[in-house]
């Protein structure tokens, strides 16, 4: 039995940090983002992207891996790694970034849910969400596809939740694919741009 309950205990306290992280990482934002404000380190978008442009191709490659990593491990809440994306880089570029992470994300994401199953998705999701997922996964199955392209037709809708949704059906990988890649460059843009200029009306920019 100690066994079991040492690996029970050590899920519990990795299910704990994992699903910490977008509060941490949120705060960490936005300390950061009341930092630069205040320090004049950065005067303008320009000199954001100047600054960024020091590090070449390791900067796009490193944000782009951070993308990646956003859907099986969400550290930062929704599209604020776009919106990121999009100041460092300019909003085209910013956006295409994006887009090439995410992509590569969700299908990781798929194939990672696909072979682990339930365990996977109680690592990541809370029990309230968990629960959605469960519900989502028992009412969805047969429409699947079309679920998945009204989240990323409409941006603000749990895409990632369906994503692990999806890798628990008998959808294909190679539709799934398909999916994603002709749906997320909408689902970033859209995101990105709404959130850009919600900003733009306040006083962070």
């Amino acid at each position: 039995m100690e066994p079991k309950v040492k690996t029970h205990s050590k899920f519990l306290l990795q299910q704990k940090i994992i699903q910490s992280l977008p509060v941490i990482g949120l705060t960490a934002f936005i300390l950061l983002l009341v930092y630069i404000r205040h320090s004049g380190m950065f005067a303008s978008h320009e000199d954001v992207q100047a600054f960024i442009r020091q590090f070449g191709s390791f900067a796009i490659g490193a944000f782009i891996l951070v993308q990646a990593i956003q859907p099986i491990i969400p550290f930062l809440p929704g599209g604020i790694a776009t919106v990121v994306g999009m100041l460092m880089f300019g909003n085209i570029q910013g956006i295409l970034y994006s887009y090439i992470g995410l992509v590569i994300g969700e299908i990781a994401l798929f194939l990672l849910v696909r072979r682990l199953g339930p365990k996977f998705a109680r690592l990541v999701l809370s029990d309230k969400n968990f629960h959605k997922f469960e519900h989502a996964l028992i009412d969805h199955t047969k429409d699947i596809r079309r679920l998945l392209i009204v989240c990323f037709i409409f941006p603000f809708l749990p895409d990632d939740l369906i994503c692990l949704v999806a890798g628990m059906t008998d959808l294909s990988l190679k539709e799934y694919c398909k999916i994603i890649l002709t749906f997320k460059l909408w689902s970033v843009a859209a995101y990105g741009y709404l959130i850009v200029f919600v900003l733009n009306k306040t006083t962070f920019f």
